[in-house]
């Protein structure tokens, strides 16, 4: 299939170049980070996303075959690390040993959290794994904020729910954190990863940053095989997500302080 999948792609991309060449410049780069989720139940999928040239970053299910071993892959490739932590979700699909619920003590949110990063090496952050129930909970979501708190780690949150108030809870507690902006491959064909992908480039040439969400489907790993040579033409990088915070609370210090001095 990857040969019929490349011959697919000569189009699209023909149109895309043509899409780069025809843009209004920009007067700064724009940045994009691309988390990549679901790592830990296929360790060829998980290693080629690994090897793409570009830095992403890797969010680890615990409690998976290949959790551990990816999770160290990927740091000693340069990558970074999360932990893909499973949350309760409203449509009662299953989860993993290793996963948050609503009829957890405080006590208990604390030794999933630290079980779950026990199991993914060198993670240096947290997203939600489903969760479109758990992130609504005001009580639930402060618990794992005090457990990220604890382990010095920031969190995303992959916004499972339009109701969620992760990133809120989270804020609430200055934990450093962010929201995903767009879902690269919620339909696994290669014409709704470029929609959403393009999605993703025109968010970031406006607002300057841009998150996404992919997983390690041989959809996904081809059109970023194709697409990750492009961004340096589009005037777009690709940076750690931990990066992609700390750029961003910059970018808020600086508006409320130019808020702050009334513009003077």
């Amino acid at each position: 299939m990857p040969s019929q999948l490349r011959t697919g792609l000569l189009p699209l991309f023909v149109a895309f170049l043509l899409q780069l060449a025809s843009a209004p410049s920009i007067s700064a780069p724009a940045y994009i980070s691309i988390i990549i989720d679901d790592l830990g139940n296929h360790l060829a999928r998980g290693e080629q996303m690994i090897e793409l040239p570009a830095n992403l970053t890797f969010a680890v299910i615990p409690d998976t075959q290949h959790a551990n071993r990816l999770a160290r892959y990927a740091h000693h490739s340069g990558k970074e690390v999360m932990v893909h932590l499973p949350m309760e979700n409203s449509g009662n699909l299953p989860m993993s040993s290793i996963a948050l619920t609503s009829r957890l003590t405080r006590e208990e949110f604390s030794a999933v959290v630290d079980n779950a990063m026990s199991q993914v090496p060198f993670a240096s952050g947290i997203n939600n794994h489903m969760g479109s129930l758990l992130t609504q909970q005001p009580q639930a979501m402060a618990w794992l904020m005090d457990s990220v708190r604890r382990h010095q780690l920031f969190f995303v949150d992959s916004r499972t729910t339009h109701r969620t108030i992760a990133s809120n809870i989270a804020r609430q507690k200055n934990i450093r954190s962010a929201s995903r902006d767009i879902f690269l491959d919620n339909e696994r064909s290669l014409y709704e990863v470029d929609l959403q992908f393009r999605k993703l480039l025109k968010l970031a040439k406006r607002n300057r940053t841009a998150i996404g969400i992919g997983h390690p489907y041989p959809v996904t790993i081809e059109y970023l095989t194709h697409a990750i040579p492009l961004l340096e033409k589009a005037g777009v990088q690709v940076i750690p997500v931990s990066e992609m915070i700390k750029m961003r609370l910059a970018s808020e210090q600086v508006a409320a302080t130019n808020a702050g001095s009334g513009g003077d």
